[in-house]
């Protein structure tokens, strides 16, 4: 792990401090459980459970300690600490992305008791500065949608938005539904590839799919990417929509060990609502109703198919970003 600095003692950081993995752990997951248990889906809380369970794992935190600041367990952060009760914190995630260095800043939480003291703005301005210090061009973080404060919060720090995305879910209760549509589904062919790659390029560019498990060069159609797919133990499905025997949209069900399998759907903006409503009643149909699906698109694109495909928004993210080398 990447030492943090010591953050400079003054009048009111005297009370922030690099995170110590080896003691913090435990503090951080109740902290972080307080401050977002009303948000936290099933992912989350075995996020926290992790936490918790390395927390007791002297061995692991020993480990831990030695770690580059690349991991996504928070072993690299600060934490604002009161009468020796940590009731503020902010994880670092080291990102390399095409050969740039920069942070995520992640897991900003503060005690609902402690609020509105600054201690949020201080957790964050820390961030900054080390990351500026180890000569990053930028910060990212993300905040929710449905999460003013924090945004005006990030706005004042000089934080701007670069992309806002909606994540949208079906969960397997959800009643089948049909739409009326000229289009019809078919497999995908190895001929549709450099349409679908473009289109997906666009839907989920750089800044937005370094964060999400999708890897465009592994939804590949060939024989080679298929056997190495299945060394791996993944079996990815694919469903195009053609209209007129014109391709206009294709999506590709991928299963994951968390709580909900993957949805990614591509599509150009002139075809994607006639896409939507077409492919996503097919899908449902054809898949295991016994898991939720998660669609990842950007916000305020195709709602109303979405939402009548029998989909809903459980939330939205606002990505944003801060430049660190203009200094004003």
């Amino acid at each position: 792990m990447v030492a943090l600095d010591e953050y400079p003692v003054g009048v009111e950081e005297k009370h922030l401090r690099p995170l110590d993995v080896r003691r913090d752990l435990g503090d951080v997951a109740d902290l972080i459980e307080i401050a977002f248990s009303s948000q936290m889906d099933p992912d989350g809380k075995e996020y926290l459970r992790q936490l918790r369970r390395m927390a007791q794992d002297t061995q692991w935190l020993q480990w831990a300690s030695g770690l580059v600041d690349r991991s996504p367990i928070p072993v690299s952060g600060y934490v604002w600490e009161e009468q020796g009760r940590v009731v503020g914190n902010l994880s670092l995630i080291q990102i390399n992305q095409r050969g740039v260095r920069t942070y995520l800043i992640a897991n900003v939480a503060v005690h609902p008791e402690y609020r509105r003291r600054g201690i949020g703005k201080a957790l964050t301005q820390a961030a900054v500065d080390f990351a500026r210090r180890r000569g990053c061009h930028t910060a990212r973080l993300q905040v929710r949608e449905d999460n003013p404060g924090a945004l005006r919060l990030y706005q004042d720090l000089g934080f701007f938005e670069v992309a806002r995305r909606a994540n949208w879910m079906n969960v397997p209760d959800t009643p089948p539904v049909r739409h009326e549509t000229r289009a019809v589904v078919t497999y995908r062919y190895a001929s549709d590839w450099p349409q679908q790659v473009r289109w997906l390029q666009s839907i989920y560019p750089p800044q937005v799919s370094w964060n999400l498990p999708i890897h465009l060069s592994g939804l590949k159609p060939g024989f080679w990417q298929s056997f190495l797919r299945l060394m791996d133990g993944e079996i990815l499905r694919h469903w195009a929509a053609r209209l007129q025997g014109r391709l206009i949209g294709i999506v590709t069900w991928c299963p994951s060990r968390s709580s909900s399998d993957h949805l990614w759907f591509a599509a150009g903006p002139e075809s994607e609502e006639e896409a939507l409503r077409t492919l996503l009643p097919a899908v449902m149909r054809k898949l295991p109703r016994n898991r939720s699906l998660t669609l990842n698109y950007p916000a305020g694109q195709a709602v109303q198919a979405l939402e009548a495909s029998g989909f809903h928004n459980s939330h939205t993210l606002i990505w944003m970003e801060k430049d660190l080398v203009r200094t004003n």
